[in-house]
């Protein structure tokens, strides 16, 4: 009996979530967003290691982003007819923020590697 109580409760929660996801589609977003940027080191200070392994971090996060920015597109497109606008916008800038991040770490993390090539130590016979 204790089992059929259990079930039961699973179920109705089950089914508010299903309400609750339903009536807020932005809620509802699988699409999950990356949130920790991979910290980019000063090219004045960083070794050629560092900088490898930035690089590498750098890749995957923007490719993260990129994918984020996917899922949301595919949201928009799948977004049933009468969403609403609102909702549908906050998703488009979502995406629109993921791709300006992506290009924003892309461009320090070039800077850097810049500073980096420019220092003395770095100087090529």
């Amino acid at each position: 009996m204790r089992h059929l109580c259990q079930a039961s409760e699973i179920w109705r929660i089950g089914a508010i979530a299903l309400i609750v996801f339903t009536a807020f589609p932005a809620a509802a977003s699988d699409c999950v967003r990356p949130t920790i940027a991979p910290t980019i080191p000063n090219g004045v200070t960083a070794t050629m290691d560092q900088l490898k392994a930035t690089h590498l971090a750098v890749q995957d996060y923007v490719t993260k982003l990129l994918g984020y920015r996917d899922c949301v597109e595919a949201e928009i497109k799948a977004a049933p007819k009468g969403s609403k606008s609102d909702a549908l916008q906050k998703l488009r800038d979502s995406g629109a923020t993921a791709v300006a991040d992506a290009k924003s770490l892309s461009d320090s993390y070039v800077l850097q590697v810049t500073v980096f090539k420019a220092q003395p130590r770095n100087a090529r016979p």
